[in-house]
């Protein structure tokens, strides 16, 4: 992999050395790390946008998931799972209705179109803000950068280097 903008901030750390890189615009900002991704969505993130940030870190890394919590009505249930989601558990809610827990899984496409369009109806509310675990090392990191920048104009923000311990 190629020296990117991150290296140039510290020539005496490498790679392995980076704990969390954030990049972002004025729509989006995106924080990633090894084993959690943060995303936040400004009120004015297009559709074209969020779609094109979720569709990057699918293809960068299957592995990725999102845990979601609805209230529904029984019927409502089983269309979770119609949508691609893994249900992980359901009980019935105090206000009525179901507390649903389910993972969406970005190795299934059906299941990333339902979570952009969750996005994109809470972003009618105001910001909006996720976080997605997956697998992920700080290279796939370097690479989701590299992909937004191209197809977003994400810019760096800011790079968070492990702390040194003494062993």
């Amino acid at each position: 992999m190629q020296n990117t903008e991150i290296l140039s901030w510290d020539k005496t750390k490498s790679l392995n050395d980076i704990a969390l890189v954030e990049m972002g615009n004025n729509d989006v900002i995106l924080s990633g790390s090894i084993g959690k991704i943060g995303l936040w969505f400004g009120r004015q993130a297009t559709f074209d946008n969020v779609s094109k940030v979720i569709q990057s870190v699918a293809g960068i890394d299957t592995s990725v998931e999102h845990e979601k919590e609805v209230i529904c009505s029984y019927d409502e249930i089983s269309q979770c799972g119609d949508q691609g989601c893994i249900i992980i558990s359901y009980a019935r809610h105090r206000g009525g209705g179901y507390r649903v827990i389910f993972t969406i899984p970005f190795c299934n496409n059906q299941a990333c179109i339902y979570f952009i369009n969750s996005i994109i109806k809470e972003l009618t509310s105001g910001d909006v803000k996720k976080t997605l675990h997956w697998n992920g090392s700080i290279v796939k990191v370097m690479l989701l950068f590299d992909e937004l920048k191209k197809i977003l104009n994400l810019k760096l923000l800011n790079v968070e280097y492990k702390e040194e311990t003494d062993a």
